[in-house]
Parts: structure tokens; sequence; C-alpha cells
């Protein structure tokens, strides 16, 4: 899984422009293809990779000294990442899938491929007994899983509240209908 961009692609990658907000999608699509100048892009290379249902989000930029890819009839071509959607894209995928080339925004830097938005991070982490105990505990009571849970709580402490899962958060409304309905 992964876009098929390759790594003598990201060598002399300069910069990251992006026409539209990359904060506004879960995920795009990389890929590679051939541009006529190291940097920028003109407004027919534009329509070209536009065509038919597909929306340019962003592209890479290259150094200024970057070696063309390939010359054909007397003219420089550079390889340059990508970075689009196709109309419908998020509809016909949902919110569980991605295509293959799909790789999370922030995960774009110059030189370094994407990340699928697939691939989840794991960390360990070594707990004192007494809030390891605690944990399960609310495991056995709420059947919310430990990774649930974890992840809710980083999310709830980073201030990240998309990120804390349904049974956690009806929990949490449950806890406070219950807390009013004492005030009564």
């Amino acid at each position: 899984m992964g876009s098929n961009v390759r790594e003598k692609t990201l060598m002399d990658e300069k910069e990251i422009i992006w026409i539209q907000d990359p904060n506004n999608f879960p995920w795009v699509r990389e890929a590679e293809t051939d541009f006529c100048q190291r940097q920028g892009i003109s407004m027919s290379r534009k329509s070209d990779l536009e065509a038919g249902e597909t929306i340019l989000i962003g592209y890479a930029d290259l150094e200024e000294d970057a070696p063309p890819a390939f010359t054909e009839a007397g003219h420089e071509y550079f390889f340059r990442r990508v970075f689009t959607i196709c109309k419908g894209d998020f509809e016909a995928y949902g919110d569980k899938d991605c295509p293959t080339e799909a790789v999370e925004p922030s995960t774009i830097y110059p030189k370094v491929k994407g990340s699928s938005p697939k691939r989840k991070a794991q960390i360990a982490v070594r707990l004192p007994i007494i809030l390891f105990k605690k944990l399960n505990a609310h495991i056995q009571t709420t059947g919310i899983s430990q990774t649930q849970v974890v992840i809710s709580a980083l999310a709830k402490y980073l201030d990240t509240p998309e990120e804390i899962s349904l049974p956690e958060r009806v929990l949490n409304l449950e806890k406070r209908v219950a807390a009013l309905e004492a005030k009564d």
C-alpha cells in the first residue's frame, strides 16, 4: 500500500505548495508527474492535471539546481509530486477506506513521502500499578477497549475532541446528564 512516488523524485524537493488548505482533507492522493519547470505551475498544466474529476490540492517545488529527470525534443522535464483528490472520493470510500495512493496531508513534507491514513502509530507505556488497575476497572465497567480509552484520554488532554471515540463521548454525556439530574 502507498503511493508510487520514487525516492529519486523526492531528492531535490524544496517545498510543498498547497493550493487548497490540506487540513480540509482526511487524505489526498499522492503521485508523481512530469513538469517542464522546477517550480510553480502554469495554468495550462494545472488544467491538464485537473482534467475530468480531479482536483489539484498541492504540488512540490524543486530546488533551483535540480537536474532534469529527462530531456525530450530539446525540452527538460522534472518529476515532481502532486497531491489531488477526485470529485466524490470521500463519498465513494467512506470514513474507513481510501485508495492505495492516499496519504495524510499532515505527514507531507519536502523529501518525505506521505504516510498512509490507514497506518497508525504505536506506543508502549509503563503505568503505575494504581493507574493500570483504574484503567482495567474502567474497561470492565464501560466495555470500551484499552486502546479507545487511551486514545480518548490523550485526545481530551491534548484538546483534540474529534479523536475521542463515540462510546467514550456517550459515556461522558451520560455522566454529565447524571450530574445534572443529581442537582435537581
